[in-house]
């Protein structure tokens, strides 16, 4: 964070596809400029399947009255002329980026900017006031859940990245019955703590832009599991008491370095006030990540940050003490109190 009296750092944003709503716009130059934005910087996160992130050189950009343009603005680009601005990029990133537009222009998309010959890049001019944007490495998102004691619900999470290319939405859609059985597996295992109030009922699996936004937000990859399977074991604790299985990775300290999933363990014996499972649900942890990663391989499921680290998860660790999510008790109804006897008097 800027000290206290310090500027603000320099906006950012990604470049986009234009769609069919931007037509208009950019053929008649409403507030839309051919050409690279100058004055700014271009700001690559060492993976191919990124977009850079684009943002204005502190010093040249003091608001909405400089020649870049008023929040809002936009200046439009082909591809070619990207890559031209950039012509030390990774042939892996330019080979990407033309698949992404092979994709896009077609059908009616391809017929409106014809006349351009590429359906045209176009980058926002930001908002100065804006925060920073965020700048994630591509990844994919893992994430289950289902039923929580009837009437509540549950999820968790994983992230997958990869060290080379991602997997291409049929490679994804390929993987997606070997991720429902790994959690299955999971779910329903002695190990895992789960208890029969937890039940699995979807698992999703969709690729993940640098923005942290679905790339495919419309089109969601899931599968429901039907019919649902439950955990085993009695119910021990309340619905929302979890088990923190933490991710480590071979990074002791720094950005991703480790990371958290919150397991809905309501079998878990909770003598004493301590999670007396601990050995078996870490285990159970491990089989579930080595299944996941032997499905997405060459990917593997990793720890992330907001300014484009990643580190793959090693091994697991769980701890002692039971932790609390609200969020999976809040649709319990409250019936009427049990009322004691009145008191003497």
């Amino acid at each position: 964070m800027p000290g206290r009296g310090a500027p603000p750092p320099p906006p950012g944003a990604y470049p986009r596809f234009a769609g069919l709503g931007d037509v208009l716009r950019l053929f008649s130059g409403d507030r839309a400029t051919h050409g690279i934005p100058p004055g700014t910087h271009w700001t690559w996160l060492a993976f191919p399947e990124s977009w850079p992130l684009v943002s204005c050189n502190e010093g040249n950009y003091t608001g909405p009255a400089t020649a870049l343009g008023a929040p809002g603005d936009l200046w439009w680009f082909t591809l070619a002329e990207m890559a031209g601005h950039q012509p030390d990029a990774l042939p892996a990133w330019v080979a990407r980026l033309l698949a992404r537009e092979a994709e896009q222009y077609v059908g009616a998309l391809g017929a409106a900017f014809l006349a351009l010959g590429s359906v045209p890049l176009l980058w926002t001019v930001p908002d100065y006031r804006e925060p920073v944007m965020p700048a994630y490495q591509p990844h994919y998102r893992l994430a289950f859940g289902g039923p929580l004691i009837d009437t509540e619900e549950w999820s968790c999470r994983l992230n997958i990245t990869s060290a080379g290319a991602l997997p291409d939405s049929a490679a994804a859609d390929a993987m997606l019955p070997g991720l429902v059985a790994a959690v299955t597996t999971w779910v329903t295992s002695h190990d895992s703590k789960l208890g029969l109030g937890v039940q699995l009922g979807w698992v999703k699996f969709n690729e993940v832009l640098p923005s942290g936004h679905y790339v495919t937000p419309g089109n969601s990859r899931v599968a429901e599991v039907n019919p649902q399977v439950r955990g085993f074991g009695s119910l021990l604790v309340p619905a929302q008491i979890a088990v923190v299985v933490t991710l480590l990775t071979d990074h002791l300290r720094g950005k991703a370095h480790a990371g958290r999933m919150f397991t809905p363990a309501l079998g878990a014996d909770p003598s004493q006030g301590n999670i007396n499972d601990a050995s078996a649900i870490a285990a159970a942890a491990t089989l579930l990540l080595n299944s996941i990663n032997a499905v997405v391989t060459p990917a593997g499921v990793s720890i992330i940050s907001a300014t484009g680290e990643s580190n793959h998860v090693t091994r697991v660790a769980v701890g002692k003490v039971f932790d609390t999510m609200r969020s999976r008790r809040k649709s319990f109804p409250e019936g009427p109190y049990t009322m004691g006897a009145l008191l003497a008097v």
